[in-house]
C-alpha cells in the first residue's frame, strides 16, 4: 500500500534581510528581524542603499570616493547600537551597501542572499506623503517574490524592541474568499505553528453604503453575506492544520481600517495577508490593500506573495512519508 501523504513540514525562516536608511524607525523593524533570526538560529543580512545622486556628489564635488566605505562603517555601527551582543555561538549580522533605487535594490539583495525573508520599516502615510515617503515600500510589496514583514511606527520608540513573547499567543490572519483562500489559510497555519502561536482567522465583507429607504433591505442581505461568509470560514478553518488552534471572525466593515482595529482590540502582535496578483485592468495593483492595512496597524504585518504559496503547495505534494 502507498504511504500516506501529508504536509510537508515548513522549515521556517532561513536567512533574513533587513534594509534600513538609520531612521529610528528603521531601527525598530531591526530589532524584528533579529527576533526573527535569533528564533531561527539563522543569518540576518542588513544593508543600506545609497543615493546614487549623494555618491555622486561626494566623489565630483568634494573629491570622496569613499563614500559607500563610510556608510558600511555607519552601518555597522548603526546595528551593533541597536541590538544586543551576541554570544561567541550565535551567528553575527552581515553588512552590505549598495547604490541604487531602493526598492530594487532591496529586491536584488533579497535574490543574491536567498533571503526568504525581507524586514522593513513602514512610515503608514497617508495621501499625499504616501505618494513619496512610502514608495520604497510599495516597491517591495508589489514585486517581492518571499514574504515581506513590515514594521510600523510605534509611539514609545525608546522602547521599540519586540517582547520575548513576541508574537504572542494569536497571530491573525486576513482572508480573502476566494479560489486562493484554501492555500492562504495554509500558509497562515504554517507560519503561525512556527511561532508557536494559534491562528484567528478574520474576513471583512465591505460594508454597503445605502439610502434610508433600503437600510431595511440592506441588512437583510447583510445577514445573508454574514451567513455565507461564516460558513465558508469555518470550513477553510477546518482545513488548517490539526496541530494549530485556529477561531474565526466574519464582521462588516472597510477592510484595512477594520483589518487593523480588530488586531489592536485584541491585542494581536502580528498579523499575515496575501499579497495578491492584479486581476484584470481595473483590479488593484499588488501589495496595495496590505499598504492600507499597515497605514492603520499599531503591530507589524507579514504580507506573502502568490509566488511563497505556491512553493509550499508544491513542497507538500513532493514529500511523502
Amino acid at each position: 500500500m502507498a504511504a500516506a501523504r501529508r504536509p510537508a513540514r515548513w522549515a521556517g525562516f532561513r536567512s533574513i534581510l533587513c534594509p534600513v536608511d538609520f531612521s529610528d524607525q528603521s531601527r525598530q523593524a531591526l530589532r524584528y528581524a533579529d527576533a526573527v533570526a535569533r528564533r531561527a538560529r539563522v543569518a540576518l543580512h542588513v544593508c543600506y542603499v545609497n543615493d546614487p545622486l549623494l555618491v555622486a556628489a561626494a566623489t565630483s564635488r568634494l573629491h570622496y570616493p569613499g563614500l559607500a566605505i563610510q556608510s558600511k562603517r555607519e552601518l555597522q555601527m548603526f546595528v551593533e547600537t541597536a541590538l544586543p551582543r551576541r554570544s561567541s555561538k550565535e551567528r553575527l549580522p552581515t553588512f552590505r551597501t549598495v547604490t541604487g533605487v531602493p526598492a530594487e535594490q532591496i529586491l536584488e539583495a533579497a535574490e543574491r542572499l536567498r533571503a526568504d525573508l525581507i524586514v522593513l520599516g513602514t512610515q503608514g502615510l497617508t495621501g499625499a506623503e504616501r505618494l513619496f515617503l512610502g514608495s520604497t515600500t510599495i516597491g517591495v510589496l508589489q514585486r517581492a517574490r518571499v514574504p515581506v514583514l513590515a514594521v510600523p511606527p510605534v509611539k514609545d520608540k525608546m522602547n521599540s524592541a519586540p517582547p520575548p513573547s513576541w508574537p504572542g499567543t494569536r497571530i491573525l490572519a486576513a482572508v480573502d474568499l476566494n479560489g486562493d483562500s484554501r492555500s492562504d489559510v495554509g500558509a497562515a497555519a504554517r507560519i503561525a505553528k512556527w511561532f508557536g502561536s494559534s491562528l484567528f482567522l478574520l474576513h471583512v465583507i465591505e460594508a454597503p453604503v445605502a439610502p434610508s429607504w433600503l437600510i431595511g433591505d440592506a441588512k437583510g442581505r447583510q445577514r445573508k453575506l454574514l451567513d455565507e461568509a461564516e460558513y465558508q470560514l469555518n470550513r477553510l478553518a477546518a482545513t488548517a492544520s490539526d496541530d494549530v488552534h485556529v477561531e474565526s471572525r466574519v464582521v462588516c466593515g472597510r477592510i484595512a481600517e477594520t483589518i487593523a482595529g480588530v488586531a489592536a482590540s485584541e491585542r494581536i502582535e502580528l498579523s499575515t495577508t496575501a499579497l495578491r496578483d492584479r486581476r484584470g485592468w481595473f483590479g488593484a495593483r499588488r501589495g496595495s490593500t496590505s499598504y492600507e492595512v499597515l497605514t492603520h496597524a499599531t503591530a507589524p504585518v507579514l504580507a506573502y506573495p502568490p509566488e511563497w504559496t505556491r512553493a509550499l503547495r508544491n513542497a507538500k505534494r513532493r514529500t511523502a512519508f
